[in-house]
């Protein structure tokens, strides 16, 4: 974004969805980046990275309205905690959140710090499960450990379709048909990928 010419600010963001509530003192800490970005028509909030929730369209800031895109209606509201804004995504009639941020620079001491902890604490989700997800054309498709998600649409008028993957050797067909990652067999990137099956 920034080499095409857009005023890109990384914000450290605590991840809220599935989470239980935080109202008293939060109980995550800051593991996810999303990007304000600067344009002609104003602010938005970029982030392709937040899996099978986020919107991979930008979402605007400096509005607390709802905000119909392509993955569903999304807002940006001020969090109960204070200094803090919260994206929401509407799920069956109510807002929940998605996760918090300061509307500060993040450093990059501090990404380093946060991406360390998540690929390295043996409690953290990037180090007890497998997942990894990605949009074509109108479907999204996600795995997580052994389960293998097709969703198309979103809301109540959304379809899903889960396969349970049996072994490694489909696992690997699906990412290389799918995510278009090729982990190659016995000995490369694959080595104990079998052991979140």
């Amino acid at each position: 974004l920034e080499a095409v010419g857009f005023n890109v600010i990384p914000l450290m963001c605590r991840v809220r969805w599935n989470k239980p509530d935080d109202t008293k003192e939060p109980s995550t800490t800051f593991t996810h980046m999303a990007l304000r970005v600067t344009t002609d028509a104003g602010d938005y909030l970029a982030d392709v990275g937040f899996a099978g929730t986020n919107s991979m369209a930008p979402v605007q800031l400096g509005s607390a309205d709802p905000q119909l895109l392509p993955e569903g209606e999304y807002r940006v509201i001020d969090s109960v905690h204070p200094g803090f804004q919260v994206l929401q995504l509407l799920v069956k009639g109510t807002f929940q959140p998605l996760y918090e941020w300061r509307d500060e620079q993040a450093p990059l001491v501090d990404m380093e710090c946060s991406n360390w902890f998540s690929c390295t604490y043996p409690k953290a989700r990037f180090t007890t499960s497998f997942f990894t997800s990605r949009i074509v054309g109108e479907e999204r498709h996600h795995i997580l450990n052994n389960e293998y998600v097709v969703r198309t649409g979103h809301g109540s008028e959304s379809e899903k379709r889960t396969v349970k993957i049996e072994d490694k050797e489909q696992l690997l067909m699906i990412l290389d048909s799918v995510f278009g990652l090729k982990l190659g067999g016995e000995g490369t990137a694959s080595q104990g990928l079998d052991r979140y099956l």
